[in-house]
């Protein structure tokens, strides 16, 4: 609990930190979609629905956002907006996430980035603006975010802090 109180991010997210979260993951939304729709349009459409139903129906209401303390307890959350985030993460958890939790988790965050490719490669434009966009995205999360989490459960979580 020491750790959550002497947190740097108390303070909050800095606007810049919430654009380049949200817009480097649309954006793979946006461009996987698009390179899927041009191919095959049913195979976007199944896109659409497990992206967004993974981001909002699992990750925030479920697994991560619920165990946040920048969302319970300093009222800030690197997710846009704030709002639909405490929304739908009513109530803090505090249990870890178990087994199949993190099964999901590292799914979830391996299909975003995976399943589009096969519809990518042919249009080697998109393709290569898609990785660009997932390099992005998980380099600001890995390098920046994940190492000042405080979500200890989370399996991305490189932060040095007791747990």
């Amino acid at each position: 609990m020491e750790a959550e109180r002497n947190c740097t991010l108390a303070q909050g997210f800095e606007t810049w930190e919430k654009i380049y979260a949200q817009a480097s993951f649309i954006t793979i939304g946006i461009i996987g979609t698009v390179g899927m729709a041009l191919v095959d349009w049913r195979w976007a459409l199944a896109y659409i629905i497990v992206y967004i139903y993974g981001i909002i129906g699992v990750v925030m209401r479920h697994l991560v956002c619920p165990r946040c303390p920048h969302l319970h307890e300093y009222h800030d959350c690197l997710q846009a907006p704030y709002g639909l985030t405490k929304w739908l993460a009513r109530e803090r958890k505090k249990t870890p996430m178990s087994t199949s939790e993190k099964l999901l988790f590292y799914t979830y965050f391996t299909f975003v980035p995976v399943f589009p490719v096969y519809w990518l490669l042919k249009n080697p434009f998109l393709l290569v603006a898609f990785l660009v966009a997932v390099v992005t995205w998980y380099a600001g999360q890995f390098f920046r975010f994940c190492k000042r989490c405080r979500v200890s459960d989370c399996p991305f979580n490189r932060a040095k802090v007791a747990r």
